[in-house]
């Protein structure tokens, strides 16, 4: 049987076919023949036998072991993926779920296998997730969602429903620590605003060069300067000159990583002359790389 077009087993040209097609129709009963024109292949010339077993299988291998193949190789890689997966039939009945589903679910396929997902023991969030499946049954459309996770609601998914083969596919993975930073960053942002409300407490952002990126109004009113002109300035000058050396060596300390934080009194240039604050200084880190400090000050008494 002819497994690849480019391997036959005789080869001839377009011309000698045209003065002797009779013999070259009977040499394609024993073994395809290819048929080339100004050298390059053009047409295989085969009998109907080949013709139809070339159409069952594709040409390749058995459609026995190509099935199995593509068996293995979709079991491999639903168990090798990150996110869960998960198949429910369309009385969203789970049908199928790899290995990291079982492990988010903590119960093995046995036990889920055949329960629909809107059962009173998957409660509140079994139920809000059946009516998204059903939509994405409905509709023939995909969708996407966060959510609290239904086998354990102290965790946070991000989810895709899809149709599958008559029901529903669906993909998972936990983001309960980005929401945990999400919520944290939230109430971070909030606290700032408030304090940005009062114009009392100076705060600005510095790079690991000493130069500083972003003062919030507190500071700028602090020391009587507009917002363009404390962007790009160097932090230091903006310290009493009796100030300057101990903080100088006590920011590069931070910058360097020999400590994460600063807390002090200070004197800042205030109309030109030197006004006492409390400081605060944070190192700021992105993938263990220094990024800059975080600071914050306050007129003292």
């Amino acid at each position: 049987m002819l497994t690849r077009f480019d391997k036959p087993g005789v080869k001839t040209t377009a011309a000698e076919i045209s003065r002797n097609f009779g013999h070259w129709q009977d040499r394609a009963m024993q073994e395809p023949v290819l048929v080339t024109h100004h050298g390059r292949p053009r047409l295989v010339l085969l009998s109907t036998e080949e013709f139809i077993k070339l159409s069952r299988t594709g040409g390749g291998p058995s459609s026995d072991a190509a099935g199995h193949e593509d068996i293995a190789g979709r079991d491999s890689f639903l168990a090798n993926m990150f996110e869960g997966f998960m198949v429910f039939d369309r009385d969203l009945k789970v049908r199928f779920l790899n290995n990291v589903a079982m492990s988010s679910a903590g119960h093995s396929s046995q036990e889920l296998v055949g329960r629909a997902i809107d059962g009173p023991e998957f409660g509140e969030q079994g139920a809000l997730l059946a009516a998204r499946l059903r939509r994405v049954l409905r509709t023939g459309e995909a969708l996407q969602f966060e959510s609290r996770g239904f086998f354990n609601q102290h965790r946070f998914y991000e989810s895709k429903a899809f149709p599958l083969a008559g029901g529903v596919g669906l993909t998972f993975c936990q983001l309960t620590e980005l929401y945990d930073l999400r919520q944290d960053l939230a109430a971070s942002r909030a606290g700032a605003q408030a304090v940005d409300g009062l114009d009392l407490v100076g705060r600005l952002t510095v790079n690991p060069m000493g130069f500083v990126q972003q003062a919030n109004l507190g500071f700028c009113g602090l020391v009587g300067l507009p917002e363009p002109e404390v962007h790009g300035a160097r932090l230091l000058d903006f310290f009493a000159p009796a100030s300057r050396q101990t903080f100088e060596r006590d920011m590069n300390a931070l910058l360097q990583g020999t400590a994460e934080t600063y807390c002090g009194q200070v004197e800042l240039l205030i109309g030109g002359a030197p006004v006492g604050v409390r400081l605060s200084a944070v190192r700021q880190h992105h993938n263990e790389v220094c990024s800059g400090l975080a600071i914050a000050c306050l007129v003292s008494g």
